[in-house]
This record gives C-alpha cells, structure tokens and sequence, in this order.
C-alpha cells in the first residue's frame, strides 16, 4: 500500500498561481494606500502653502498701507515733519499691536554732500545726540532721520543706507518708480541677534526731487520655517 505521503498531490502551478496573486494585490493594496497617503499631505501642504502665502501677502498690504499713510501725513505737513510730529504720527499707528512683525516706521531724507552741514544744523535743533555714518563714497548721504519706537531702534538713527548697496539700491527704484520698494536680506543694526529682515520703502517728493522715502525695519526672519510663527 502506498504511504499517504506518496499520494499527496504536493505543490502545484496553481498554488503558486494563487500565492502571487495574494502578494500583487497585497502589494498593489498597499502601493494605492501610500499614494492615497502621499496625494493627503501634498493637498495638505498645499493648501498650507496657499494660506500660508495669503497671510504674507495680507500682512505685507497692510505694512505698505501704514507707509502710505506716512507719506500722506508728511505731504499734509508741505512735505516736511518735525521728530515731535513723527513720533506722534507714529505713536497713533500703534506699531506693536496693529502691525506685529514691524520694528518700527521712520523717514530716510535724502541729503546732497554739499549740504550736509545745514541738514546736520536742522537735526542738532531737534536733537543733540544725531550723526550720520558711516563714511563711503557716494556724493549724497540717505539718513535714516526719524525713527519710532525709538528706544529699540537708537543704533539705527543716523543709519545712512546709502553706504550699502542692497539698502540704497531699493530706495532708489521706490525712487524712480514712485512704488513701494523691498530690499534684499539684510541684518538689522539694531538687532543684538543679528536676525535676517528687511526693509519696505514709499517715497514722497518735494516738487519733482525726492526728498526722502519713508520705511518700516521688519525683524521678521525670512527664512518660511521662522517667518510663520513669528509673523502670522
């Protein structure tokens, strides 16, 4: 009598047939699920994106809307103002709560080489302690003449953004082309940290010359992954 070992059909095509179509549904179930999976995070992160772009977006609008009004506010005084009108002009804009990012909102005059002693004489009347720096080797100087809140911004007083040509490049396109102008990354002077920000401009004119350009010194980090929990 043959053993039941020998009459064992033992493994045939169709058990292997059956084995591998297990395993490609098995794998084709979970190569679907991962891009299911993969296809959720990238419209998550997209729609992050997106709204992540539109509070920047909103956020920059209203800045450029409180350089706006500064302009408006030095037109309505004949294209001049005092460090006691702007610092009451800046006072009412309520920086630190109304405009969360801003280190502050100043007035950048343009000043020609040859006048800068009476520019200097102006200043000294309203304030001993003003000076323009540094040195270089441009014939107009662009100081950074008013700025609020003034305690945190002292190091920048004085500041001429002409020297560096990130900063003197953007304010003379805002110049030029009657915008509201970004620089590039810069490093704030009045910034211990040394953290990465820039500046916005809107210039305003005295007949066809500009005369000055107003900007606000935004502390906020530039890089995405720093720039939304700080400025959103």
């Amino acid at each position: 009598m043959k053993s039941l070992e020998s009459r064992s059909p033992g493994i045939t095509s169709l058990h292997v047939l059956i084995v591998a179509l297990s395993l490609a549904m098995t794998v084709g179930a979970w190569v679907y699920s991962k891009n299911q999976v993969d296809l959720q995070i990238e419209n998550r992160f997209l729609a992050a994106k997106d709204r992540t772009i539109g509070l920047i977006v909103d956020r920059m609008s209203r800045y450029e809307d409180a350089l706006w009004s500064g302009v408006a506010h030095i037109d309505a005084k004949g294209g001049k103002t005092s460090h006691a009108e702007w610092k009451t002009f800046a006072g009412s804009l309520n920086l630190e709560k109304k405009y969360p990012g801003v280190n502050g909102i100043g007035v950048i005059y343009y000043v020609d080489g040859k006048n800068l002693a009476d520019f200097q004489t102006l200043r000294d009347a309203e304030r001993r302690d003003f000076s323009v720096f540094p040195q270089h080797e441009q014939d107009f100087m662009l100081p950074i003449t008013f700025i609020e809140p003034e305690d945190i911004n002292a190091a920048a007083i004085g500041l001429d953004v002409a020297h560096e040509t990130n900063r003197r490049t953007g304010l003379l396109a805002s110049r030029d082309t009657g915008t509201a102008q970004i620089t590039g990354p810069i490093f704030l002077v009045q910034d211990s940290g040394h953290t990465a920000g820039f500046l916005f401009y809107t210039p305003f004119y005295d007949g066809e010359r500009l005369c000055c350009a107003k900007s606000v010194t935004s502390g906020v980090p530039l890089s995405p992954d720093a720039i939304i929990p700080q400025a959103l």
